[in-house]
């Protein structure tokens, strides 16, 4: 599945319209929000991807007398990165094996609607990281720009030095030792930059520190100045790039005076004061240059994260100033177990951790669970009586993958979480390597929700929300979508679109579920008008519905038993539905219009040719899909796509609906362009009640 936020544009070139619609309506009933467009020919192909940014073509491998080979040189011709995915009616080796040497992704066989998803999904995270490394290019060319311009006016020395010869030095570095441009340090040895005196010293320092690899450090020795004078220097010594090549950073402190001082300060903002060990800030520092190093150099390790047992039950016991005592004898075991370059840290009130580079998972599994039987064996003396406590320590591996010092941290946390889950560790005690989660099984859990809905209808186990539509009209009805819920055991809940889409739900239940949606929504819509209110309940139905021919009769009894003026409640379906139960999808409308029960068309405007199904179906209402709402404020092409549809729609006097209005600019923006009515957290969360201020809406 795609992001949350992620909209697929998609270019479909087919035999059929038909085949286009069912990849576009697979895409849909798997969560992806999908735009798509139905190539006519290679010239209308070339004029879609100069004028607009696609994100991927399926494409069959030869239509009217156009092959791949035919897109795929118009790709490489406007430069695009537009992946290629075929769909063929076999998949022969040797074809697979020519069409990617031409330049396609993979070739999936046509019956293969699973397959093609997961392909779908996989290339569509391929090209995101594509982009983003094409944004971070531009973001590092610029931050680059700006170091090399904070060099310049820099008052610390600063020199950049590749085997240990100079490649660039700034004005003070120049000024210090009396060079007049950089061209005249260039290739010229750092080591002419010491007093003789004091080159056998530094010379043993370079080759420790290269030694050690992208690890920073700090020398003091004697610089020999432009004027041949001797001056005491401080020179930091970091791993860096300039000119996209590897290389040290050596920077040599301008104040003299101040760089003992500012020492001490730096090494003080660096410790937990009750602990002495180092703190959260610093760790983190530490863990991004290892991260660094794992991903840059391949210089591999693991991060131990220790969470001490019920601390604070402890706390309570001892009181707050004895479990200050006992996590100080705890910093001392963590201090004592681990090798002195592990950074031992306190980052939490009761959480250690510690850096162990250059160690595979086996070794730091070993060391944690050392340091996890050592907190165990400590006796710990407070006061006149003895305690003893117990750890959860989790293990993160950092290595090539590990791409944020933040992931590796949350890697850890979780696998002292799950020490917990250890037959014989139910209360911790005991370390745990943090191995990513398999995929989850779907087929079992698919198997038993259709019980678990049957067993719903019977015992109340779906739940209705509503959430206000806002006229932008001055409409004096108050407007509501009913939203259902499945209640789980785990006590979350699931939407209607995550299970009435499952293939193994039946029809009939689904048909089932959709009468129950509408008896309670007219029970509670009855009570609601009974207080005076004029409201109006949009209700949701599934693809099943479309095609029960006693559904109509079924609402209009309803609603005359419940006594609800006629319109007060308004039948919706989804574009996909209507384009593939074109016809029944009509018989329904008009039965409902027959009976004064008004229609609209949800998810409006993804389908290959959106206006075709309104020409067959004379919906009242037409609400937009949510992935131009989304990427409105951040794509042009998608804001000038909206203003076109909602012109037609006005034109052919529809009522329209805009949905996921999560900002006070996308309302701006969609009162200019004639919007009837908005819904959206912005305006209010679904509710479990009919509790919308209407009167109020004028702030809007």
């Amino acid at each position: 599945m795609l992001n949350e936020q992620e909209t697929l544009r998609l270019l479909i070139f087919a035999t059929s319209h038909n085949d286009a619609e069912s990849i576009v309506s697979l895409l849909r009933n798997s969560g992806d929000a999908t735009r798509a467009h139905f190539v006519e020919s290679l010239e209308d192909f070339e004029q879609q991807i100069q004028q607009q940014t696609w994100d991927l073509v399926l494409s069959e491998q030869e239509v009217k007398n156009v092959s791949f080979r035919d897109l795929m040189q118009q790709v490489r011709r406007l430069n695009k990165d537009l992946p290629i995915i075929l769909v063929g009616d076999e998949v022969d080796p040797m074809v697979m094996e020519n069409a990617l040497k031409r330049g396609a992704c993979t070739i999936i066989p046509r019956d293969e609607s699973n397959l093609l998803v997961l392909a779908i999904h996989r290339e569509m995270r391929h090209l995101r990281n594509r982009r983003e490394a094409r944004a971070l290019e531009v973001r590092l060319r610029d931050a680059e720009k700006r170091c090399q311009s904070l060099l310049e006016s820099s008052r610390d020395a600063v020199a950049y030095i590749h085997d240990g010869m100079h490649i660039f030095a700034n004005s003070a570095y120049l000024k210090l030792f009396g060079y007049e441009s950089t061209e005249e340090l260039e290739g010229m040895p750092i080591m002419d930059m010491v007093d003789p005196g004091s080159q056998g010293d530094f010379k043993h320092f370079l080759k420790r520190y290269i030694a050690r690899k992208e690890q920073s450090d700090e020398l003091n020795t004697i610089g020999l100045n432009g004027e041949g004078k001797l001056f005491p220097m401080k020179m930091a010594f970091s791993p860096a790039t300039y000119s996209e090549e590897r290389c040290t950073q050596v920077t040599i402190r301008s104040n003299e005076k101040n760089t003992a001082l500012e020492a001490k300060l730096r090494e003080m903002s660096n410790i937990d004061v009750m602990t002495n060990l180092f703190n959260k800030p610093f760790f983190m520092s530490q863990l991004e240059k290892s991260v660094d190093s794992a991903v840059l150099s391949g210089v591999n390790g693991a991060i131990l994260y220790v969470n001490i047992d019920s601390f604070g039950k402890v706390k309570n016991e001892v009181g707050i100033s004895l479990a200050d005592k006992v996590l100080v004898e705890l910093a001392n075991v963590v201090r004592g177990s681990i090798p002195e370059d592990a950074s031992p840290s306190r980052i939490s009130e009761d959480i250690f951790a510690c850096i162990l580079m250059g160690v595979d998972a086996n070794e730091a599994l070993e060391t944690a669970q050392s340091l996890c039987k050592a907190i165990e064996d400590t006796l710990i003396d407070i006061g006149d009586r003895t305690i003893t406590v117990t750890s959860s320590i989790g293990v993160s591996l950092i290595n090539e993958s590990s791409a944020r010092p933040e992931d590796v941290l949350q890697n850890a946390h979780c696998a002292a979480d799950a020490v917990r889950n250890q037959e014989g560790h139910q209360h911790g005690n005991g370390a745990s390597l943090f191995v990513p989660e398999e995929p989850a099984e779907v087929e079992p859990e698919d198997l038993s929700l259709e019980d678990r809905l049957n067993e719903a209808l019977q015992n109340d186990g779906l739940r209705l929300l509503f959430q206000p539509l806002i006229s932008l009209r001055g409409e004096e009805a108050g407007h509501y979508e009913a939203l259902l819920r499945l209640k789980m055991s785990d006590g979350n809940e699931l939407s209607a679109g995550e299970f009435l889409n499952q293939p193994i739900i039946k029809d009939e239940l689904k048909r089932k579920i959709d009468r129950w949606v509408i008896l309670n929504s007219v029970k509670r819509l009855a009570a609601h008008v009974k207080s005076g209110e004029k409201t109006r309940i949009f209700i949701n139905l599934s693809a099943p519905s479309l095609s029960d021919d006693s559904l109509p009769g079924w609402i209009a009894v309803a609603l005359r038993a419940s006594k609800l003026p006629a319109g007060s409640i308004i039948m919706q379906f989804n574009e996909d539905d209507a384009t593939r139960m074109l016809k029944q999808a009509q018989q329904f409308t008009a039965q409902l219009q027959d009976k004064a029960v008004p229609v609209s068309i949800s998810r409006f405007g993804c389908a290959l040719a959106p206006f075709k199904n309104l020409k067959h179906i004379p919906a009242s209402y037409v609400k937009i899909d949510g992935s131009y709402t989304r990427d409105m404020s951040t794509n042009p092409e998608t804001q000038d796509q909206l203003k076109k549809i909602l012109g037609q729609l006005h034109e052919e006097d529809k009522q329209t609906i805009v949905p996921q209005v999560e900002s006070a600019a996308s309302l701006a923006t969609l009162w200019q362009l004639g919007v009837h009515f908005i819904q959206g957290y912005y305006v209010q969360a679904p509710q479990d009640g009919l509790t919308y201020k209407f009167e109020e809406e004028s702030s809007f």
